[in-house]
């Protein structure tokens, strides 16, 4: 059940971006780092964002102990 619901959302997401992608004007369409990135974003977006979500909150604890302290 998990696996289908990020492959789904990865769908999701991989169709939004390519839409984008292929509107935009300013990106060459034949850029290999561009369809790289396209292609590996949605695949890599479970792993960011949760390690993101991690790191931001590790730094809200820090400051919050820090002004505690003052």
């Amino acid at each position: 059940m998990i696996i289908v619901s990020y492959f789904s959302i990865a769908l999701i997401v991989f169709i939004f971006w390519f839409k984008s992608f292929l509107n935009d004007s300013a990106t060459s369409k034949t850029d290999l780092i561009s369809w790289i990135a396209l292609i590996f974003g949605p695949l890599f977006w479970p792993v960011v964002v949760p390690l993101s979500l991690l790191q931001i909150t590790s730094k809200k604890s820090v400051v919050q102990s820090g002004k505690s302290e003052q």
